[in-house]
């Protein structure tokens, strides 16, 4: 039997957080006492071959994403949902920026910020959504090794939109990509936050179900993430945010159950009104009442999302 440690920290002072995890599949997820590290057991499960190249967006998001059978209806509402991310990238960009989406999925993340680089190019393992990203739209995405078709001190900046978790050893993954960073470049990483409300606020068993899955490897919190980049000889700033609204916490909190992409994110509860002619009213109310818990939940670092921008050190 193999003696388990902590991916990180090596240390071997383990917990049990749980052995079920999404869809019930058998895992088993545990923290680390010394460093806090929540990780999930590699050796307590097993991928299909070829998971990520053919399976995963065609097999497992499709449980509670069914457009992800689709690479064009995926990519229509990725482009929803991940605008808030583009925008915030947008913003840091003058137009000049050689950028690597890595773990592009559909393209959604280079469209939405194409028009504000100088170029976008994107790494993914997905052959359905390569194809569609190089036939449909256009981009120029390869699954090939980024040493096989780039020099080094390439980019200007390397996207990780939601990849980080799913890599079984992110301080050897970001050692390499950093060597296709220009000697300003920097890295944008996000990933979902541990500290989610969801997981550690309130008490709703079926979400931390939903939560952990056998596709995510790492956990991470502000602290746990700021480790990894440290020991990828990088620095950077970390950023706790709240992205989904308050409604899909109440509909956790009462249907314990998930809705899709879109309708999670529905600002107004769907619930409907006897008089119309009050929904504007209403959209402003639960505008504020948003504004309010999402500042709440940052305070105290229970966003859903961690953002990280992360040079080398």
């Amino acid at each position: 039997m193999v003696e388990l440690h902590c991916p990180l920290c090596k240390s071997r002072e383990t917990v049990l957080i749980t052995n079920r995890v999404r869809f019930d599949n058998k895992a088993d997820v545990y923290q680390c006492r010394n460093c806090s590290l929540v990780f999930l057991d590699q050796n307590s499960f097993t991928l299909p071959n070829n998971f990520y190249e053919s399976d995963y967006h065609q097999t497992y998001l499709t449980h509670v994403e069914p457009s992800a059978f689709d690479p064009k209806a995926y990519y229509e509402k990725m482009k929803k949902t991940t605008k808030p991310w583009c925008d915030r990238i947008n913003k840091m960009l003058t137009g000049k920026e050689v950028i690597l989406d890595f773990g592009c999925s559909t393209g959604h993340v280079m469209r939405g910020i194409q028009d504000k680089a100088k170029k976008v190019v994107g790494h993914d393992m997905n052959r359905i959504e390569i194809e569609f990203c190089r036939n449909i739209l256009g981009f120029d995405v390869s699954g090939v090794s980024l040493h096989e078709r780039f020099t080094e001190e390439f980019f200007d900046y390397i996207i990780m939109i939601f990849v980080l978790e799913h890599i079984s050893d992110p301080v050897g993954l970001l050692n390499y990509l950093k060597r296709f960073l220009k000697p300003d470049g920097r890295f944008i990483i996000l990933v979902p936050n541990v500290q989610d409300a969801l997981v550690q606020f309130y008490s709703i068993p079926p979400f931390a179900g939903f939560y952990y899955c056998v596709e995510h490897l790492f956990y991470y919190s502000s602290k746990t993430l700021a480790n990894v980049i440290n020991m990828a000889g990088l620095k950077g700033y970390i950023e706790t945010i709240q992205e989904y609204p308050i409604t899909n916490h109440l509909n956790w909190g009462y249907r314990q159950k998930p809705s899709d992409v879109l309708a999670s994110r529905r600002l107004v509860p769907d619930i409907p009104l006897m008089n119309s002619s009050m929904m504007a009213e209403w959209e402003i109310f639960w505008m504020d009442v948003d504004r309010q818990y999402k500042s709440f939940l940052e305070k105290y670092q229970f966003g859903d999302r961690i953002w990280c921008v992360a040079e080398k050190a």
